[in-house]
């Protein structure tokens, strides 16, 4: 049989031997804070300006949608020549493109009516949404010299064809202009540089 012998060892200074693991124990966490602020991405933000709207963090989910559909149609014009014609609202819903086709998916987002005005530098596409609760209302501006200039603008206001006429005519005031969220700002915010 082995006998187990017990011996209480005691410190030569318990206030020396406290005072010492305080400071580890500071020191540690010290350091960890450290180490978790050297880490920590920085959340960078979209960078927008006076006039600007984002698509990605002002819009709800209707008007992302009708934006993305925008955004498909304003590349189909940009592959088009400059002789070819603009197509007219008509040729665009009997040609199902959204968001100009009358079906149930425009019924949901607002019954957005399209109308294109058509000027000497310019051509216009814009749709007055019937519910601006459920969506604002767009403007297209395509540069009839460079169909690769092209604009889409927002306003979230109820409106009438009157106060169109005038935003033709004063440069469409209070409209933003609508800034895309790209893969490289999204990237951008990954990696935590630069501005957005």
């Amino acid at each position: 049989m082995i006998k187990i012998v017990t011996e209480k060892l005691k410190p030569s200074s318990p206030k020396k031997e406290n005072t010492v693991l305080i400071i580890t124990v500071i020191f540690l966490i010290l350091i960890a804070a450290l180490l978790i602020k050297m880490r920590k991405t920085n959340i960078q933000e979209q960078k927008i300006n006076k006039g600007e709207v984002s698509s990605y963090s002002n819009f709800s989910s209707v008007e992302s949608g009708i934006y993305a559909d925008l955004i498909n149609f304003t590349n189909e014009i940009k592959i088009k020549t400059d002789d070819e014609n603009l197509p007219s609202i008509k040729d665009l819903e009997k040609n199902d493109i959204p968001p100009f086709t009358k079906d149930i998916t425009w019924e949901e987002r607002g019954k957005i009516q399209w109308e294109k005005i058509e000027k000497e530098k310019s051509t216009y596409y814009i749709g007055l949404s019937e519910n601006v609760t459920v969506s604002g209302n767009f403007a297209v501006i395509v540069n009839n010299r460079n169909y690769e200039d092209i604009k889409i603008l927002f306003i979230r206001t109820h409106l009438h064809k009157e106060d169109v006429e005038f935003s033709l005519d004063e440069n469409f005031p209070n409209w933003e202009e609508i800034i895309p969220y790209t893969g490289e700002d999204e990237r951008r915010k990954f990696e935590g540089k630069g501005d957005m």
